[in-house]
């Protein structure tokens, strides 16, 4: 298993920006994570760490 900041620490749910859930294929099927409230992270798969850490520039700004 592999931890992924999802959100900042301290980010309360109601703030701008918030993740409140992601979903994530792992084993061969998909599961609906809901970052932890204090620290913002997530419990993956090693696999599906990989996946979602191997270029740092994951998420993008598309306009604004």
């Amino acid at each position: 298993m592999a931890v992924i900041q999802v959100n900042p620490p301290g980010l309360a749910s109601t703030d701008e920006g918030y993740i409140s859930s992601i979903t994530v294929r792992t084993a061969g099927g998909a599961s609906v994570l809901t970052p932890d409230a204090t620290t913002g992270q997530v419990t993956v798969s090693a696999l599906a760490a990989t996946q979602l850490v191997q270029d740092p520039r994951q998420f993008k700004l598309i306009t604004g």
